[in-house]
């Protein structure tokens, strides 16, 4: 698409080539990052965006960042992000993806697959939260707030002994949700290919259609996440599992009685610091 659209004019041709020569870098630029350096205007870079079929290059880059993360190393991520460092704009960009990120969970915490996860949490059934790598590190936050919520609720990662159990037994009797963003662990896509093979259904929050997780689960919320820095940003994911528990919470009629419960048990035991 990006080759027949750079054919129809000599400015889109070497929007088209500059494209091609440096997808890897295009990630942490800007859309006026990118018209200065190949030299045109930056309504030039805009309308070749829109002519492949985006509302612009936000929309561009959304995508390509979904590509990309999948195989950027650690390494090559280093050398990037130093390199776009040397601009000042570099890290309002990625300021600007995060909240371009989150506005868009108004759409995103809606639908089917929405309404899945929502009826997850607040059903009586275990809940396990499975993920690995640098996923798994938002499963200690989501697990933590859960279990205040509800009971029965077990984080699962490589290092623990569900990882090789839970698909064994009744798949009616509990719920699994599955967290996966790039780089996607290799354990934990085998991991969801087994479930997969035994008709095990699980939920998934995932960023892209493009990661391997979304064939095998039987419902994916795709959430965003911005690529354009050293390490991938979990803001939106975070945010994303705090109006998923708000929207769970309306529904949990003894929730209230639970966290008083759980009030009075951590005043007893001087949990937290007052003067």
């Amino acid at each position: 698409m990006i080759t027949r659209t750079g054919r129809e004019s000599p400015t889109y041709q070497r929007i088209a080539l500059y494209i091609e020569k440096n997808y890897l870098q295009i990630i942490f630029l800007t859309a006026n990052e990118l018209a200065v350096k190949m030299g045109v205007s930056q309504g030039s870079v805009s309308r070749f965006f829109m002519t492949l079929g985006y509302k612009g290059y936000n929309g561009f880059l959304r995508n390509l960042q979904e590509v990309v993360s999948q195989s950027l190393t650690g390494p090559q991520r280093l050398q990037l992000n130093n390199n776009a460092a040397v601009n000042p704009q570099h890290r309002r960009g990625i300021l600007t993806q995060e909240l371009r990120n989150m506005e868009s969970l108004s759409d995103i915490t809606q639908g089917e697959a929405y309404e899945k996860m929502v009826e997850a949490i607040v059903s009586p059934l275990p809940l396990y939260l499975v993920s690995a790598r640098l996923s798994a590190t938002l499963l200690p936050h989501l697990g933590y707030e859960l279990n205040k919520m509800r009971a029965n609720v077990h984080t699962v990662t490589p290092e623990s002994p569900r990882w090789e159990t839970l698909e064994v037994g009744r798949t009616d009797d509990c719920n699994v949700i599955v967290v996966s963003f790039p780089r996607y662990a290799n354990s934990l896509i085998h991991f969801c290919q087994r479930m997969h093979r035994r008709h095990f259904p699980f939920l998934a929050v995932t960023d892209s259609r493009l990661s391997p997780i979304v064939p095998l689960a039987a419902s994916t919320v795709l959430t965003p996440i911005t690529t354009s820095s050293l390490f991938d940003v979990y803001s939106t994911p975070l945010m994303f599992f705090n109006i998923l528990m708000q929207d769970a919470a309306k529904r949990m009629p003894d929730l209230q009685q639970r966290m008083a419960e759980i009030e009075a048990v951590e005043i007893e035991n001087n949990v937290y610091f007052s003067r």
